[in-house]
């Protein structure tokens, strides 16, 4: 049976080593693939592992976990809250929380939540997984038809005259059919940037980001992609804005 991919967000010490050591010793089908202490890593954790599981602690130090919900489009995991108050119930009520623990957490409490979780697991998760897999394809306008790919995949995209040619992962450069500005509107809240005229990137796959009097980006592959000068500052408004710092 497949394990529970979980994030804990906690901004106490004490609160994250409590949560740790009773999943690690009463949920063994749990898996936690990351342990957050602010918002920000919170989100940032959420967007690059996927988790199917988030235990959230609501008073966090730099915004609420309510504040970090808000900042995820398309949740595709169950929630936990775990606090030490009891007056955000109907809150948590609101943002479809599978549980909400109150500190100390009761082993046995914990229990069922994992149990639900699993439960939604067992019972969702094939819709889930399809409809998340639909959401993150799109569908490139070629001299044929559509080619269909997984965003996730593509790297970047160039300008070539008036049309552009789309850098997937372990595919041959894909040539599209329209320009790159109307490729930079149709994927802007998909996690795509345009750092220069020629050059539309996908911020998950950039792997480095090397400042210098313009600046420019490495991207998986290696590929190295300077950054205009007028577009600087949209490029870290973007960085900003998905929680990849600068």
């Amino acid at each position: 049976m497949s394990k529970i991919r979980a994030i804990l967000v906690e901004d106490e010490p004490s609160g994250m080593d409590n949560l740790r050591w009773k999943l690690q010793n009463n949920c063994p089908e749990v898996e936690i693939v990351a342990e957050c202490t602010n918002g920000k890593e919170a989100i940032r954790a959420i967007k690059r592992h996927l988790p199917d599981l988030l235990f959230l602690d609501i008073r966090l130090g730099d915004m609420s976990g309510f504040d970090v919900l808000d900042a995820i489009k398309h949740p595709t995991f169950e929630l936990i809250f775990t606090t030490s108050y009891d007056e955000y119930a109907i809150q948590a009520i609101k943002n479809s929380a599978l549980d909400y623990l109150l500190k100390p957490i009761d082993e046995d409490e914990l229990l069922d939540a994992v149990g639900k979780a699993r439960s939604k697991q067992k019972s969702g998760g094939a819709s889930a997984t399809a409809e998340t897999a639909a959401q993150n394809r799109f569908g490139f306008p070629i001299s044929t038809g559509q080619q269909f790919v997984d965003l996730s995949e593509v790297i970047y995209a160039q300008a070539e005259d008036n049309v552009a040619l789309v850098y997937i992962k372990d595919q041959k450069p894909l040539k599209i059919s329209r320009s790159l500005g109307w490729l930079e509107e149709e994927l802007a809240d998909n996690g795509f940037c345009r750092i220069h005229h020629s050059y539309l990137i996908n911020l998950h796959c950039m792997t480095e980001y090397i400042r210098n009097e313009g600046g420019f980006v490495i991207m998986q592959g290696g590929k190295a992609i300077s950054i205009s000068r007028r577009r600087k500052d949209d490029f870290l408004s973007a960085l900003e804005r998905f929680n990849l710092n600068p």
